[in-house]
């Protein structure tokens, strides 16, 4: 790419000082400025998750303060990157950006603009308490649900078990994180009611109108504004929720896990709600949903739920880890034909 296309791309001021960092070979028709000292704008090329980790620290170093911080990544058409522009940026949610801006570089590599969340305006995040929560599923989501579950049956084979362990009162639902796929086969294979309410941020789906306007319509959110440490909006609202009968689900994970089989470390959010309003945690373990094409075989395994009742929130957080652990099962590719792996892999 030449120098000046990539300036355009990036919106580069004149005199704008910058830094490319980890740039494919051959990427740039030229060596980039890579003058000493704090630069207005970083872009950091990663070609997967694990290098986006190895070498954000060195990105954020070479970042003047209110720089601009652009990640390049694989197009996600090209299938074959665990980053895109909705997953795998949890080690900057963690240093405190949150995604912002996303663009295409060209038909290889796309782009996002990190900002600092402290500049990012907290109304663009609707409130916690957004919805309403409880047990009661509404009629408008029953509808949707019949539809989905004889739409989704169509299109892959689900093989589950241990439908028979879900309780019949409040609950916490923890699974192993993997892609769009996984929530939806929770509210799928799940009985309606208890309802399901998510604890999600909601940036991407926003970015999707007609599937926000229907998670609106439908109900099942809690959003979160990752922004908003230790928000007590966000924990009264699941209390309601459980406190009426309700049920609350996360993927403890924070973001989808590297590949089938493997697991990143539990956050202890699920523990604390559990411990707090003394209510069961259920462990899922799934398998299958990392790439999706017509007909594939997507595995649910529910396992016994977990009592609160003496637990400790960090005895709770080890003993949900261990039982998603020992429920995700092995997996191994089935090969032969994958029709619209491309499509169905990357629709949410």
């Amino acid at each position: 790419m030449q120098e000046s296309a990539l300036a355009r791309k990036l919106k580069l001021e004149p005199g704008a000082r910058y830094r490319i960092l980890n740039a494919p070979a051959g990427y740039l028709h030229k060596p980039v400025d890579t003058a000493e000292g704090a630069a207005d704008i970083v872009l950091l090329f990663a070609s997967k998750r694990a290098e986006l980790e190895t070498n954000v620290a060195a990105a954020l170093e070479a970042l003047k303060p209110g720089g601009s911080l652009w990640i390049a990544y694989p197009n996600e058409a090209l299938g074959r990157s665990d980053l895109n522009r909705n997953h795998g940026g949890g080690v900057l949610n963690k240093a405190g950006f949150i995604a912002a801006t996303h663009i295409s570089l060209d038909d290889q590599w796309d782009a996002t603009h990190f900002r600092p969340a402290a500049d990012v305006p907290h109304a663009a995040i609707p409130a916690a308490d957004m919805l309403p929560v409880g047990r009661r599923a509404t009629p408008t989501f029953r509808v949707v649900r019949s539809v989905a579950r004889a739409l989704f049956h169509l299109l892959f084979r689900f093989d589950v078990s241990g439908r028979e362990r879900i309780p019949d009162s409040a609950f916490v639902v923890i699974a192993n994180h993997l892609g769009w796929m996984d929530a939806v086969s929770l509210l799928l294979m799940f009985p309606a009611e208890p309802r399901i309410h998510f604890l999600a941020d909601p940036t991407s789906m926003m970015r999707n109108r007609p599937l926000w306007a229907l998670v609106r319509a439908t109900g099942g959110i809690v959003p979160v504004d990752r922004a908003k440490h230790g928000d007590r909006l966000l924990f009264r609202h699941v209390e309601r929720c459980l406190a009426e009968g309700g049920a609350i689900a996360l993927f403890p994970e924070g973001d989808f896990g590297p590949r089938e089989g493997e697991l990143l470390p539990f956050k202890k959010g699920f523990a604390y709600f559990a411990v707090d309003s003394q209510v069961a945690v259920v462990p899922v373990g799934l398998s299958g949903m990392k790439e999706l094409w017509l007909g594939k075989r997507l595995v649910v395994r529910i396992g016994d739920p977990i009592p609160a009742a003496g637990q400790t929130v960090e005895q709770m957080l080890e003993a949900g880890e261990k039982a998603v652990a020992g429920l995700v099962p092995p997996y191994v590719d089935p090969g032969g034909s994958k029709p619209l792996r491309r499509w169905l892999t990357g629709l949410f």
